[in-house]
């Protein structure tokens, strides 16, 4: 028992001699090249969790209203058409923002006075495919996709109302 004990002290007493002689590393401070491609990386991720969030709220929907073959067919045409005819404008608006980040974010006002008459072409365009896709369902679909609307948006409330509870616990812990 004695040799055991001793040989885990020896063992212990080595692995802390060991630590004892590493150098500790210092932090380097990422360049801004990192620091940038990091953000674009997290925004990346945060759009694509974005996108699947919507997707399985469409597929949800879908379910739950109980949507017909035919409803799915004439959604889909809708989405379709609008994404073909809105996509000149859409391209020349990235372009325009494009320009706006190489210009360090200034574009001039004729620029700036374009930019906002397609957001508002594309806005139109996207209530005009949402009428569409309500004209499509039936009166009890539209009332139980209103419903759906209410849950979720109480349940984003909910959420908001933890996270500001929450940010004023951490805030009260760091001023104690």
């Amino acid at each position: 028992m004695k040799r055991a004990l001793t040989a885990a002290l020896l063992t212990l007493a080595a692995s802390f001699a060991a630590t004892a002689q590493e150098t500790p590393s210092q932090p380097q401070t990422p360049s801004p090249a990192t620091t940038q491609g990091e953000r674009t990386g997290a925004r990346h991720r945060g759009l694509r969790r974005m996108r699947m969030r919507m997707r399985y709220d469409g597929l949800r929907a879908r379910r739950e209203l109980n949507l017909t073959e035919q409803q799915v067919t004439q959604m889909r045409a809708l989405r379709e058409s609008t994404r073909q005819s809105t996509q000149a404008q859409r391209e020349e608006l990235r372009q325009l923002l494009r320009a706006r980040h190489q210009s360090n974010g200034q574009l001039n006002e004729t620029q700036q006075a374009r930019a906002q008459q397609l957001r508002e072409e594309l806005r139109a365009a996207r209530l005009r495919a949402r009428e569409g896709f309500h004209a499509s369902l039936t009166p009890e679909q539209r009332t139980h996709l209103e419903q759906l609307k209410a849950e979720r948006k109480a349940r984003r409330e909910q959420l908001r109302e933890q996270r500001r509870q929450g940010r004023e616990e951490l805030r009260q812990r760091r001023e104690q």
